[in-house]
């Protein structure tokens, strides 16, 4: 699709995803809207490493608070709402207030959405969701989330599913999402960030348990292809975004500091309660529906550190 010249809504504009979407969408054309109350960066910061907000309408405010909404203008044809806290840490340190705006938030798109006719909602969940079971973790698998922020989700997934009759939607369950974008998360960014930063600043990354545990790391660039697909697919419902192909994090960090031609050792340390560990995404209907082929983790990473070293 040709997004040149349509009226789009993204929130989170400053988050990692929501910013890495938008930003294909003004180089597209689109007319970008934004609810946005720069929670999680500097505003100042915010305006420097993304050059675009220049270029969008911003309605400060808060994604949770139908106020908001009423300040957007009603004719919007696409809702890419990705202003929702991305990781357990946040919802661990708030976890009322992190709750509220994932699940109200997304409440508050799909009443905009049936009250004024918008196309898609294109919103996302987790690959989380699926800790505890087998792998490969397919879309009909029962999910059991183990910390509130898969059952955010998963909670999510449920409203998006009582509104299928008057709005078409679907939510993209991300696995380990990482790449150009996230510098700012701090704590929060991905592990693939903080082994990157950590070996290059001379630190042993710290790995919970043995290392042999794995995840599927799925680089931006192939994230927001499928949000930007999904928006003109008629499929609705939930799909997977990831590789399929699963990476242990004692191979991540040997990975990354192969890549940075780096030798620092690695702190292992006592796994945490409620742990999310093994997952690895079955494709078959991101392939299927969306016809994304993802890069490797290896690609991934060689493409992220280039990022890196250029813009810093």
């Amino acid at each position: 699709m040709d997004f040149n010249g349509k009226k789009v809504i993204v929130n989170g504009v400053t988050g990692f995803i929501g910013s890495n979407i938008t930003k294909e969408l003004v180089k597209q054309g689109a007319e970008v809207y934004s609810i946005d109350n720069y929670s999680y960066i500097d505003l100042d910061m915010a305006k420097t490493k993304l050059p675009f907000l220049n270029q969008i309408k911003i309605v400060e405010g808060d994604v949770s608070k139908k106020e908001s909404w009423d300040k957007l203008p009603q004719d919007a044809e696409y809702i890419f709402h990705f202003a929702a806290p991305s990781s357990i840490t946040l919802f661990n340190r708030e976890p009322k207030k992190c709750y509220d705006e994932t699940v109200h938030g997304l409440f508050n798109a799909l009443e905009y959405a049936k009250a004024n006719g918008t196309k898609k909602v294109v919103y996302p969940s987790t690959g989380s969701l699926y800790a505890g079971n087998e792998m490969p973790h397919h879309e009909g698998i029962y999910h059991k989330p183990r910390n509130l922020y898969a059952a955010a989700k998963v909670a999510c997934e449920g409203l998006a599913a009582s509104y299928s009759d008057f709005v078409k939607s679907i939510g993209l369950r991300i696995f380990a999402g990482y790449g150009p974008g996230e510098e700012w998360k701090k704590d929060f960014a991905s592990v693939v960030y903080l082994f990157i930063k950590d070996i290059n600043e001379g630190r042993a990354p710290v790995i919970f348990g043995n290392g042999k545990q794995t995840s599927d790391f799925v680089y931006i660039d192939d994230v927001v292809e499928g949000a930007l697909k999904a928006a003109e697919v008629d499929y609705i419902g939930v799909i997977n975004i990831g590789t399929g192909n699963p990476t242990s994090f004692n191979e991540l960090y040997e990975t990354i500091k192969e890549a940075l031609e780096k030798n620092t050792e690695v702190t292992y340390i006592n796994k945490e309660k409620n742990y999310v560990e093994d997952l690895r995404a079955d494709t078959t209907i991101m392939k299927q529906v969306l016809d994304i082929n993802p890069r490797s983790t290896k690609e991934g990473i060689t493409d992220f550190i280039e990022y890196l070293k250029l813009n810093h």
